[in-house]
């Protein structure tokens, strides 16, 4: 939504070729796919930026890294939609692929702060925000970090150990999980993100906000976190279309 001043400039985007070198299946509509840059090049991003990945006769689209910006891989999440570079990618990629990307793109990426931090995710809109949680932890800062992911069940919850790790980790991180469809069996919390956070927390006065997810999700909580006394230049929002 909006990008917070900074006196470092953004690093260009530039043109990569790369090569896949793992795909997994967490879920049955989800892949998560590691691709290294071809020669072992690093490249400059931030922390929950996103690339746009090409693929021969179809329109180019962005996904976000999921991974850290030391790390030796890019790791993207797709979803299957059906149709344009998702299908082609979720169908197509395999391990051993040449692939062609572009990077960096997007101003949704982690600051240096003091003030605690707040990240809301909608289904694989978890992308950006393990790489931003992950810089928060990697940067040693002290102030707390809460992440909310919103999910249609218990199913797509396909990083929820990783997330569980990090608490035993990290006792500042607090991670709240959230179905859509409930009750059923799962014992995990039911509801929306917006209504979740604002019965939670008095004020959201003070935290720098990220959000990421499809555009009706992020549509419907921003005027909550606002209402809630979110400081509209300390959201920073990632939506997507279908």
């Amino acid at each position: 939504m909006t990008a917070h001043p900074e006196s470092r400039a953004q690093p260009e985007p530039r043109r990569y070729e790369g090569r896949v070198v793992s795909v997994d299946a967490p879920a049955g509509d989800t892949r998560i796919i590691r691709v290294e840059v071809t020669g072992g090049e690093s490249i400059p991003f931030r922390a929950g930026q996103y690339a746009m990945l090409y693929a021969p006769g179809l329109e180019p689209r962005a996904f976000s890294i999921a991974s850290a910006p030391h790390l030796p891989f890019l790791e993207f999440h797709v979803k299957s939609t059906g149709r344009g570079i998702s299908a082609h990618v979720f169908a197509n990629w395999r391990q051993g692929d040449t692939v062609t990307f572009e990077a960096p793109f997007g101003d949704h990426y982690w600051r240096a702060s003091s003030r605690p931090l707040l990240a809301l995710a909608g289904g694989v809109g978890i992308a950006p925000l393990k790489a931003i949680i992950e810089a928060h932890f990697d940067h040693a800062v002290q102030s707390p970090a809460h992440l909310y992911w919103g999910v249609r069940d218990e199913a797509h919850l396909y990083l929820d150990d990783f997330f569980r790790g990090l608490i035993a980790k990290h006792h500042s991180f607090h991670y709240i999980p959230l179905l859509a469809q409930g009750p059923g069996k799962s014992s995990l919390r039911t509801g929306f993100i917006g209504p979740a956070v604002a019965n939670d927390f008095p004020t959201l006065a003070g935290f720098n906000i990220y959000m990421a997810g499809p555009a009706a999700m992020v549509e419907a909580t921003l005027p909550l976190l606002l209402q809630h006394g979110a400081e509209k230049d300390y959201i920073f929002s990632d939506a997507f279309g279908p």
